[in-house]
């Protein structure tokens, strides 16, 4: 296990400046392989103490074991990098590598996340009376899909579409009964913040999902998650995005299962009584 993947596995058991270095040191390797701490520490707005402090966490020497071990990190064959093997190799050797990496990637967001977040977050999707999910750029179509999901569980869940001029107007009706969902794991605009603003603004409870735990949403978010990228790749990221929601919407699921079991074979009666409908009057 090289020092990216031990970092990782680490992340939820060091400090929250520690995590900033931890977070810093996983999304940019080649920059901290080659700049002393004290302008790492700079960069990512902590002291070189700091820095120290966390190569102490990871049970290195000091700043320079940490270089060395990423540098090692760093040269390793890029194909066999952070793929846990779980299928056999007898399979086609494509299918075998991108399954092993969405796994991988998986596991790498699960460590990534706070069981106190997660927990805070199942409870509002139960207990809020309104849910509004917004996805920017290209998480549009994860909140297309959390957005279907939670509507064969419960009532009042709507997505926000993205155009700015019409953000303020369709979260007009957000307070305190509400819970605003954030997807955004791509560049974070500013856009992004003043929607976060608004909400909080309002009293309403906020949940981001972003690409980097020291994203600035987590100001602004009662519950902020960040997802494990491997080299930028989207379609990684993607996988390990449904993930988290489907575990989120279990988890919601879980705290009442009667109640949404209910709700869903309503809906199901619903859509076929309409369905049966329909092609009673096309036949007629």
């Amino acid at each position: 296990m090289n020092i990216l993947e031990r970092i990782q596995k680490r992340f939820i058991r060091l400090s929250r400046s520690q995590r900033k270095v931890a977070q810093f040191v996983i999304d940019n390797p080649n920059l901290v392989a080659t700049h002393i701490a004290s302008e790492v520490g700079k960069l990512i707005g902590v002291s070189e103490s700091t820095v120290i402090r966390f190569c102490y966490a990871m049970d290195l020497s000091g700043f320079n074991e940490l270089q060395e071990e990423i540098k090692n990190a760093l040269t390793q064959d890029e194909d066999s990098e952070n793929i846990t093997e779980v299928f056999p190799k007898k399979i086609d050797n494509t299918i075998n590598e991108m399954m092993n990496r969405d796994v991988t990637s998986i596991l790498n967001t699960l460590e990534m996340v706070d069981p106190i977040a997660f927990n805070k977050t199942i409870k509002c999707l139960h207990e809020s009376e309104f849910i509004y999910i917004l996805g920017f750029r290209q998480s549009t179509p994860t909140a297309t899909y959390m957005t279907s999901i939670l509507k064969n569980y419960r009532k009042h869940v709507k997505q926000i579409q993205h155009d700015m001029e019409d953000i303020v107007q369709q979260l007009s009706n957000i307070d305190s009964k509400s819970l605003l969902i954030i997807i955004g794991v791509d560049h974070l605009f500013e856009d992004v913040l003043t929607v976060a603003k608004l909400a909080r603004n309002k009293n309403a409870k906020v949940v981001s999902i972003t690409n980097s735990s020291l994203s600035s949403l987590g100001d602004y978010s009662n519950a902020m998650f960040a997802i494990y990228q491997h080299k930028q790749n989207s379609l990684e990221t993607n996988t390990s995005l449904c993930s988290l929601i489907h575990a989120m919407i279990e988890g919601m699921i879980a705290q009442n299962k009667r109640q949404y079991n209910d709700f869903q074979k309503t809906s199901e009666l619903i859509e076929s009584n309409f369905t049966f409908s329909d092609s009673s009057l096309k036949t007629s």
